[in-house]
């Protein structure tokens, strides 16, 4: 199975520069833009099937993917984002001023942290990976997989497949409306290409 990690376009949220998480947030003029470029680039990588995180902003770029490449969207809860918590909302500044410890956990160590009321990369690692492992299982091996997600989801399934401490998650970028390919095979789980925008026009390549 090839599997083309999709995240969703800009939203409200991470245009103010606000962590969102599991929040509902929705797609701005932007973020529509890159799930219709996204759509239309789908139909080259000719796919099998399309998976959707239940978040809003996921299923707008999934919704439009699954519609030129005539396909149903199978929704998949365990790809959706990390839980933030009581952080949902607030911004990175507001994280250092009200959660310190937690601001300086984060930054030396990612994999240390849960989130207050929400999640740890480790939790979403783990949802995350069965999704994968389901999906390989349900697919052939000469298989196209679509699957619209978020940011540490993504980052999180690269992890596992490269062998990456958690602990050194953040230094990975990871675009809006980018493209990360993985696939499995007789040589096992393999990372073919991260954050790729070339699908995009360079008005809409932004943001991480």
């Amino acid at each position: 199975m090839r599997l083309h990690l999709v995240r969703h376009g800009e939203t409200d949220i991470n245009a103010a520069g606000r962590l969102q998480g599991s929040t509902n947030s929705l797609l701005t003029p932007r973020g529509h833009r890159q799930a219709q470029e996204l759509a239309v680039a789908s139909l080259a990588w000719n796919p099998a099937a399309v998976y959707s995180s239940p978040l809003k902003r996921a299923r707008g770029v999934a919704e439009p993917i699954a519609s030129l490449t005539g396909l149903a969207v199978n929704e998949e809860p365990r790809i959706t984002e990390m839980a933030m918590g009581a952080l949902e909302g607030v911004t990175v500044q507001q994280m250092r001023d009200d959660w310190p410890e937690l601001y300086q956990g984060w930054r030396r160590d990612a994999s240390s942290v849960t989130m207050p009321d929400g999640e740890s990369l480790g939790d979403v690692q783990e949802r995350a990976m069965a999704a994968f492992a389901d999906m390989d299982r349900c697919h052939g091996a000469d298989d196209t997989v679509i699957a619209v997600t978020h940011n540490f989801t993504i980052r999180c399934i690269v992890a596992a497949i490269i062998d990456l401490p958690l602990a050194n998650i953040n230094y990975m970028d990871l675009a809006l409306g980018s493209r990360t390919t993985v696939s499995t095979g007789r040589r096992g789980r393999r990372l073919s290409e991260y954050n790729a925008v070339n699908h995009l026009t360079p008005a809409n390549r932004t943001g991480y």
